[in-house]
């Protein structure tokens, strides 16, 4: 068993792909909705994060996690429809904060943007986002000394004018504060690894 001094932290930060999300934000008026709906026909997007725990050596408490992030597109099978892009974020919280001092404190793991090609008939399709793993103290007491698991994703997908076609997050306090403030979208899908995730929108 690993003594109190031997257990570390890994955090594998995955590098960020830029995208520009300059006009991402507006609403599109009913022609450009109409215009969506053609490119996109009977679209259906869902969000998954796979999670797979290991021991890491021989030790009791230190667990290796694995996250997987993908999302699953279906499509109308007997049209075409356009390319697009998907921007994919993964938060983590801190475990010796959660268990040593009763606070929560998250910050955003991953974010990465893939292009989404154009077929010429639609179909269900898997668009996997790189794995992160994380190393992270599995006890649930005050001798926790940190490391950081999965907590929440936020993710989107977007025409090939940058327009919204999806918006998905397991976060309910920022799913409900994004309810009346959608333009929020793009502030949120633009932030860094590294930066703190606070679900205080008050």
């Amino acid at each position: 068993m690993l003594g109190m001094n031997q257990k570390t932290i890994w955090v594998g930060i995955i590098s960020l792909i830029s995208f520009s999300l300059n006009v991402a934000g507006q609403q599109p008026d009913k022609a450009a909705k109409e215009q969506i709906d053609k490119k996109y026909p009977s679209l259906h997007v869902q969000a998954k994060v796979g999670k797979r725990n290991s021991p890491i050596g021989g030790s009791s408490y230190m667990m290796m996690m694995t996250m997987t992030p993908e999302i699953v597109i279906e499509s109308a099978r007997t049209q075409p429809m356009a390319s697009a892009s998907a921007t994919f974020l993964l938060v983590t919280s801190d475990t010796s904060a959660k268990y040593r001092r009763g606070e929560e404190e998250l910050v955003i793991a991953t974010t990465e943007t893939q292009g989404i090609p154009a077929v010429a008939k639609g179909s269900r399709r898997s668009i996997e986002f790189k794995a992160l793993s994380t190393s992270y103290d599995s006890d649930r007491d005050s001798s926790n000394v940190g490391g950081q698991e999965y907590k929440y994703y936020i993710m989107a997908m977007f025409a090939d004018d940058h327009q919204f076609l999806h918006f998905e997050t397991n976060c309910p306090e920022l799913s409900r504060h994004l309810q009346s403030n959608p333009d929020l979208r793009v502030k949120f899908l633009g932030m860094k690894p590294g930066e703190k995730f606070k679900t205080n929108f008050k």
